[in-house]
């Protein structure tokens, strides 16, 4: 029988629960992005959060910046704490929508989006270019586009592609991942990269979430499952990821 009362999502939404954006990336390098990437905006524009989990980018964004924020995602446990956190800092502020559908599906705004964020969560499009091709028809002329990748640093061994479900052609380089924006009609503005320590963050609040979950639910129904993924996941990152997965960020400006 059929479990309808099944999340997909469950394993995610516990492992992040204690990230505030939901890839390795610092409050520092965020803010220091996001200064960029808001320039000019006035109360009139609208700002886009492509798979927006938490909306932890684009709520940093209502807060330096008029504008007003929409943000789509198909986890609904994540567009309730994002909800939450936005209350509970601008409690009388109505200028975050937030949309549980499929990014491709919702209602956008007759006039386009002035911006559109999407990090690490490219495969809400479909793919890295189809984020690119999609949002340039999304965005105003000279709108921006604040969009997060992977990349390899060196190429994947085989024993790491299984563990992670991935292929050798999933990423390209840093370079290469710049050079297809180009391709796609985009200026460049600015890149950048997670760091060491802030994979190991991310990596390591993902992994501390999920154990100490599993500690205080040990008769889980899933328990058993949970654990073998995340001490996998975790090895693998140790002896594989951590050399060879890099994470790009890249401010475009559409022509």
């Amino acid at each position: 029988m059929t479990n309808t009362n099944y999340d997909p999502f469950r394993f995610s939404t516990i492992a992040h629960n204690n990230h505030r954006y939901l890839s390795p990336l610092s409050r520092i390098k965020a803010h220091e992005l996001l200064r960029s990437f808001v320039a000019n905006f006035s109360a009139d524009d609208i700002v886009l959060d492509a798979g927006c989990g938490k909306a932890a980018l684009l709520r940093d964004v209502l807060q330096m910046s008029p504008v007003r924020g929409v943000g789509v995602d198909i986890n609904q446990s994540f567009l309730v704490e994002a909800r939450a956190a936005f209350r509970q800092d601008f409690p009388n502020d109505s200028r975050l929508s937030l949309i549980n559908a499929p990014l491709l599906e919702h209602t956008r705004p007759e006039g386009g989006y002035a911006a559109i964020l999407c990090v690490g969560s490219t495969h809400a499009f479909g793919s890295f270019e189809e984020c690119l091709r999609v949002a340039f028809d999304w965005l105003k002329p000279n709108g921006r586009l604040l969009v997060a990748e992977g990349y390899w640093k060196q190429l994947p061994s085989q024993g790491y592609l299984d563990v992670i479900n991935g292929t050798a052609d999933e990423f390209v380089s840093h370079a290469e991942n710049a050079q297809r924006a180009r391709a796609l009609g985009y200026n460049l503005l600015r890149t950048t990269t997670s760091s060491e320590d802030e994979w190991d963050e991310y990596e390591g609040r993902y992994c501390d979430a999920m154990m100490r979950y599993l500690a205080t639910n040990p008769d889980d129904p899933d328990a058993t499952k949970f654990l073998k993924r995340m001490q996998d996941w975790h090895s693998s990152y140790l002896q594989w990821g951590r050399a060879t997965l890099g994470f790009g960020y890249y401010l475009l400006s559409r022509t």
